[in-house]
């Protein structure tokens, strides 16, 4: 009988731990989703501006991947097509909770800003320019807020670096990259009338950083490798940059020697490599039979009211696949696609679409198609249900694609991770991205919040230019005090100083 009770007992106690660590699991995967979601609303300033607001909260506070794990999300994000803030969530997600927190976090990572793009397009076509203008002074703060994140995470990559020996090499990095990707930026900051030599692309700094990683094969010190690496770089950067310097019409043939080279060096790598792991194909098969399901789901409301919706999906995936460079870049992806393979016409990609989705936080892509998605399906009828209906497939394209695409990249990394290539990547990856974060802080100011003032809105550059310092002073003010203010509320704070500044004095 005491046998009995024991195991009776051993069994008990085995259910509540069980239970015990669903519950936990449960908690965390609320937890991320709510996250997420939070993030995604208060998104401004483009995929790249959101990644210290994403480290702050997954990493810092709720600690649901580690430093180490975040920063290969970044990684791999960052080197491959689709909604940068969407796929660090598809990466965090599976991290933390599998196939289900894959799902969950960049749905919740994409839904707001997709979901207020089509809702302002419906409310505009009655409220007119009011509502939009509305947004823009909420936006001004906002984006002050997102501005000096920026500036902090690029110190803080300084600061870590100094702490390792390494600050003078980071800062070096830091101030190359923003040079090189930010050029054209400085320039209006200070209002000067000057072309650009540079003012490269994300995609183009990146591309040659990688050149130069995968062709010496990680092995940057080695001379016999990295002084060839350097002159091709030198020639691609002087033929990329705005001056062209080196003839455009070398450009193929540069890129063409740049692509062979790194191919040479990563094969070599591979052949190298004395740690090789299987490929996870039951993984990778397991996810896009996953987003595949995600996509036909959400998509056959929009079957149902149009026969255009599989060619859209179609053509949805393609502008994702080739979406290199960040939110402006896909707009030229998304013109040549939608506009010009007439799925929707100039007039209302840019004076409705584009105008929306600019105006609102989130991934560029994800709201562009869903954008888009919505005007086919509110131009059918002239019904805005219909408009929604359509509007989910766009969305359900854009995360689907863009998840599909990071899990591909990263089972061929979780397969080679142990290749020096990728441990230079890692160790270079953050001062590179701190460099193109101060871009986009600049950019930030003068096109997206000095630049209303161009943009015939009437709003006073002097007004505007207060304003912002109004927000940082509080903000920097409140963080000297020790005051450890949840995200949400620093972004009310900002969004209420500029909505109640501008409403007075402009």
């Amino acid at each position: 009988m005491s046998v009995t009770a024991v195991q009776i007992s051993e069994r008990r106690q085995k259910v509540k731990t069980t239970v015990s660590d669903e519950s936990i699991k449960m908690r965390k995967f609320i937890s991320m989703t709510m996250t997420m979601l939070k993030i995604g609303f208060i998104g401004f300033g483009g995929g790249s501006a959101l990644i210290p607001v994403i480290e702050d909260e997954v990493v810092e506070k709720d600690k649901i991947v580690s430093e180490e794990e975040f920063n290969d999300d970044v990684m791999i994000a960052s080197i491959t097509p689709g909604a940068l803030p969407v796929e660090v969530a598809t990466g965090i997600g599976r991290q933390a909770s599998g196939l289900k927190g894959m799902a969950a976090a960049a749905t919740a990572m994409a839904l707001p800003g997709a979901l207020l793009t089509a809702l302002l397009q419906a409310v505009i076509s009655s409220a007119g320019s009011v509502v939009k203008s509305q947004i823009n002074y909420l936006s001004i703060g906002i984006s002050a807020f997102i501005i000096l994140t920026l500036l902090a995470y690029s110190l803080g990559t300084v600061c870590q670096a100094v702490n390792k020996r390494e600050g003078q090499l980071y800062g070096l990095i830091i101030l190359g990259v923003f040079l090189l990707s930010g050029e054209k930026s400085i320039y209006q900051l200070f209002g000067l009338d000057i072309k650009p030599i540079f003012a490269l692309s994300t995609i183009q700094v990146l591309g040659a950083a990688f050149f130069v990683i995968l062709f010496t094969k990680g092995h940057v010190r080695c001379l016999r490798r990295s002084i060839p690496a350097a002159i091709i770089t030198v020639c691609y950067l002087l033929c990329a940059g705005n001056a062209h310097i080196i003839p455009v019409s070398a450009k193929p043939f540069i890129l063409a020697v740049m692509a062979v080279l790194s191919i040479l060096g990563l094969v070599q790598s591979i052949v190298e490599s004395p740690h090789k792991k299987a490929f996870p194909a039951k993984r990778l098969a397991t996810s896009a039979g996953f987003w595949l399901l995600f996509v036909v789901i959400l998509s056959i409301p929009a079957m149902f009211l149009t026969a255009k919706t599989l060619k859209f999906i179609g053509m949805g995936w393609l502008s994702s696949i080739m979406s290199f460079g960040g939110g402006d870049a896909y707009l030229s992806v998304a013109q040549g696609l939608f506009v010009e393979g007439g799925v929707i016409n100039n007039a209302d990609f840019y004076g409705n679409v584009v105008a929306v989705a600019n105006a609102l936080p989130g991934s560029i892509l994800c709201k562009i198609l869903t954008g888009i998605a919505y005007d086919v399906g509110y131009n059918l009828n002239g019904s805005v249900i219909e408009g929604f209906l359509v509007a989910l497939s766009g969305f359900a394209c854009s995360v689907a694609a863009s998840g599909a695409i990071f899990e591909l990249v990263f089972c061929v990394y979780e397969k080679y991770e142990s290749l020096q290539i990728f441990s230079v990547v890692k160790h270079f990856i953050r001062p590179i991205i701190s460099g193109l974060l101060l871009t986009v802080a600049v950019s930030l100011y003068t096109s997206g919040i000095r630049g209303q003032v161009q943009t015939g809105s009437g709003h006073p550059a002097l007004v505007i230019t207060l304003i912002v310092i109004a927000v940082n002073l509080v903000l920097m003010w409140l963080q000297r005090r020790g005051k450890n203010i949840h995200l949400i509320w620093k972004i009310v704070i900002s969004a209420g100083i500029s909505f109640v500044g501008c409403n007075l004095f402009l």
